[in-house]
């Protein structure tokens, strides 16, 4: 793209546009690495507790889900790095 359709288009300039550090250049910076961890805990709680509900185990599978959901937002972090 020719360099004054930056100006003309309102576009940022490539060579002096900065990247925040996330995964791929993400510009949303380090948030994403929230969103992994909400993210897994929420899916291992969820999994857990329906589990537990038929299974009729109250707290076994939703205590090993928490912890799974956390393990996997661990290792989709430690992949996007």
């Amino acid at each position: 793209m020719p360099r004054y359709a930056y100006a003309v288009f309102n576009l940022p300039d490539k060579k002096k546009a900065k990247s925040n550090g996330g995964p791929g250049g993400n510009p949303l910076g380090w948030e994403w690495i929230a969103s992994y961890l909400v993210g897994g805990v929420a899916v291992g709680t969820i999994s857990g507790f329906g589990l537990d509900y038929l299974l009729h185990t109250t707290p076994l599978f939703l205590i090993v889900g928490m912890f799974a959901g956390f393990a996997a937002g661990l290792y989709g972090i430690y992949k996007s790095l």
